[in-house]
């Protein structure tokens, strides 16, 4: 920002100031007014702005009753004086010097005793006296006056002769030193400009006292968190606000504070207070104040940030489109088990999307603008899995990150934590994730500090878990904890209406172009796609439709198309098939274990009604073969 230096100056003197700044080429904008001020008169419109004035004589004395911004007085020196005088002395052996405003002027003084010749000097307190004063001085046979601008125009219309007092040299020292002073006050005007930007626009409230308290500077947000907003507390003491005795000791023993926790009415603040010493004596203290509610949602601010890093769920109920009456059933109690803050389990066999559940859960709860952390307790080594989820301090172990790390547990503040795969904690991280639940606070891995925590913890598990606390493979007292509410996610096999169009929808996502010709063979496309038991139930399904993607050749008859799918299902199913003797020698093929959420006989019995009794049907419906279930059928009938 250039600096703006504004010229009151008349005649002679203003012609070279402006040539001398003109030369001088400086950044700067001189604004030059040649109005020859009154004591009733305002300051000229065309230098109101200027940051520093320059001006001599009459006009400077004027101009300090005008206006609190520093004045450069052009005042001549000892050598100025000395160089017109002995050009004076060529036309006249006693010229006068007529001097503005100094009824004393010691260099005069000087000059007399140190060159031992007397010099005629003079001055004036008014314009008007100068004409009085050059005609006295030419009726007593005076040749010369030496004077500044004005003084000089009015000897020479007066007949005399006249030298200027200012020489080139002069004139360019006080520009010179009227630039430098504008630069120096722009600058700090800026960085005052700035300093109170950012007191004004602060996240917390910010207050500056002088020594004995009293407030000179106080930001809105201070204003609002002392509930005097509205009201200026400037020139008010400090402790008629806050009356906390760790303050005063800040003016008493000139020691610093911080966070201080202290109380205004129902709100709950935190203050710092630093004390600026000069010299050693206390000449001001900083206070900033925060809301701690301010400073909590900051928190949320930050938390939410790692959303950008993957925290966050993207999935909602309004994805699921499900013909099937007991998944949707399930559907309805999730939505009532997301508006509880109780921990949830969900049990499902392998890819029947629990994590996509827990997701919607998160988003339809209360939390769902916050921290959605999902953790697969099964990818991640024993060895690292504790530091993983509870965070660690710097120098914990070898390798530890310099500073520390948080934990996934922390990460989840105030939001939700999926752990998936719990049955695959080993017991003594279940003790520890035990105690993080009961206490709702976690230790970092080397620390001691504990960490306060608010958070929702959906688990996950394809496997038994009553049946693993019967092993002693999973404790009783964390199963208690975990399974505060209970959802089974049924398996693709069980929701059969759900098959064929979650089938068409992976297809359409991939090759759109496919869709028509499957829908052209939609009835044997679903008894076939149904026939087969999808024991990675929806993942497998989405595999299999990008092989079919991939593999199908459109050019075929839908008929041919067909037969590949129903290929490449009788491929996973004998992938599926284990070989088993029967007691007659026989050998049929029995699918693996897969845990079921329904007895075997409901099924088969459901398999049959679907089927209206046809045998060949039910069993590929099952994925079993017909003797087998001849033989199952038998012994639910107790033959």
């Amino acid at each position: 920002m250039r600096c703006k230096i504004g010229v009151l100056s008349v005649g002679l003197l203003k012609q070279s100031l402006s040539d001398e700044i003109d030369a001088m080429n400086l950044p700067a904008d001189f604004l030059y007014s040649d109005t020859m001020l009154t004591d009733d008169m305002e300051l000229p419109r065309e230098v109101r702005n200027a940051d520093v004035f320059l001006s001599s004589g009459q006009l400077a004395k004027i101009l300090r009753a005008k206006t609190d911004r520093p004045i450069i007085t052009i005042e001549p020196s000892i050598y100025d004086i000395l160089l017109a005088y002995s050009t004076a002395v060529s036309y006249d052996s006693k010229p006068v010097i007529i001097f503005p405003l100094k009824r004393s002027t010691p260099m005069i003084d000087h000059i007399r005793n140190i060159l031992a010749f007397d010099i005629i000097s003079s001055w004036y307190d008014e314009v008007d006296a100068i004409d009085r004063m050059i005609s006295s001085y030419k009726a007593r046979g005076c040749k010369c006056i030496i004077g500044s601008g004005l003084v000089c125009e009015k000897a020479q219309a007066a007949g005399l002769k006249s030298i200027f007092l200012y020489p080139k040299e002069s004139l360019r020292s006080f520009i010179k030193l009227a630039y430098d002073m504008g630069v120096s006050i722009c600058e700090k005007a800026a960085e005052n400009q700035r300093m109170a930007s950012v007191i004004s626009h602060s996240h917390s409230g910010i207050i500056f006292t002088d020594e004995t308290g009293i407030i000179s500077i106080c930001n809105p947000i201070a204003q609002q968190i002392l509930f005097q907003k509205g009201k200026s507390v400037v020139g008010t003491k400090i402790f008629e606000l806050l009356n906390e005795k760790a303050l005063q000791n800040v003016y008493e023993k000139k020691e610093p504070v911080n966070h201080l926790i202290c109380s205004l009415g129902e709100v709950t603040c935190i203050l710092s207070a630093v004390p600026i010493l000069r010299r050693g004596n206390l000449c001001n203290v900083m206070l900033t104040i925060d809301n701690i509610k301010s400073i909590q949602n900051q928190e949320y601010h930050i938390r939410s940030s790692l959303a950008q890093r993957g925290f966050s769920a993207h999935k909602y109920f309004k994805d699921y489109n499900s013909n099937s009456p007991l998944f949707n059933q399930m559907i309805e109690t999730a939505k009532k088990f997301a508006q509880s803050n109780d921990n949830i389990i969900i049990l499902g066999e392998t890819g029947t999307g629990k994590e996509v559940l827990a997701q919607s859960i998160h988003n339809y709860s209360p939390r769902a603008k916050r921290p959605f952390v999902a953790v697969n307790c099964s990818a991640i080594s024993e060895a690292l899995l504790e530091s993983e989820l509870f965070g660690y301090d710097e120098g914990a172990f070898t390798g530890a990150k310099k500073g520390g790390k948080q934990g996934y547990f922390e990460m989840a503040h105030t939001g939700t934590i999926f752990l998936d795969e719990i049955s695959e904690l080993s017991m003594s991280l279940q003790s520890k994730l035990l105690r993080v639940i009961q206490e709702m606070q976690v230790i970092h891995v080397g620390g001691s500090r504990v960490i306060d925590l608010d958070i929702r913890i959906i688990a996950a598990t394809n496997q038994d878990l009553w049946i693993l606390v019967q092993q002693k493979k999973f404790r009783e007292d964390l199963y208690y904890r975990l399974n505060v509410l209970e959802l089974n996610l049924p398996p693709l096999r069980d929701r059969v209406e759900d098959i064929y169009p979650l089938f068409l929808n992976f297809v359409s996502k991939q090759s759109p172009s496919i869709v028509m010709h499957l829908n052209m063979i939609s009835k044997q496309l679903i008894q076939a796609l149904c026939s087969y038991s999808w024991p990675g139930n929806i993942r497998e399904l989405e595999n299999f439709s990008k092989i079919i993607c991939v593999t199908c050749d459109l050019t075929q008859p839908n008929e041919e198309i067909y037969l590949q799918i129903a290929k490449e299902l009788e491929k996973r199913r004998r992938r599926l098939m284990v070989q088993s003797p029967l007691e007659n020698g026989e050998s049929v093929f029995m699918p693996k274990t897969v845990k079921l959420t329904e007895t075997e006989e409901d099924r088969i019995r459901k398999a049959l009604a679907t089927t209206d009794g046809n045998y060949t049907r039910a069993a590929e419906l099952l994925g079993i073969s017909r003797v087998t279930l001849w033989r199952k059928i038998k012994l639910f009938q107790g033959v």
